[in-house]
């Protein structure tokens, strides 16, 4: 595996410079005009996936140490409620998303 060439690493740098420079604009906006949610929910939902990999993870590990029928229980559980958590999660991220979607169109109108 090589690696990128040098301009494509300065691009790609300068590009993530940016987006974070764009970021902290948003925050920084005291008048309130531009909304930082909806660029910032790519990133809640990728913790809210890591958060609940481990959480699935650390349920199931956790039943082994209680015993072997415990466990099997957990092993069987855990994805389950991985899943269900993701979807929760995926399900408040789009609701987010749509209320200011709603707030952004009743503005401009």
């Amino acid at each position: 595996m090589s690696a990128p060439p040098p301009e494509k690493l300065s691009q790609g740098t300068t590009s993530l410079w940016s987006e974070v420079r764009a970021v902290m604009d948003l925050v920084l906006d005291f008048s309130f005009k531009r909304f930082v949610t909806p660029h910032l929910i790519r990133v809640l939902y990728a913790l809210s996936l890591i958060a609940a990999t481990l959480a699935a993870l650390g349920w199931m590990a956790s039943g082994f140490s209680v015993g072997l029928f415990y466990g099997l229980f957990t092993l069987v559980t855990g994805p389950v409620a991985f899943l269900m958590y993701v979807l929760t999660a995926r399900v408040i991220m789009e609701v987010i998303l749509a209320i200011f979607q709603i707030a952004e169109k009743v503005r401009k109108d």
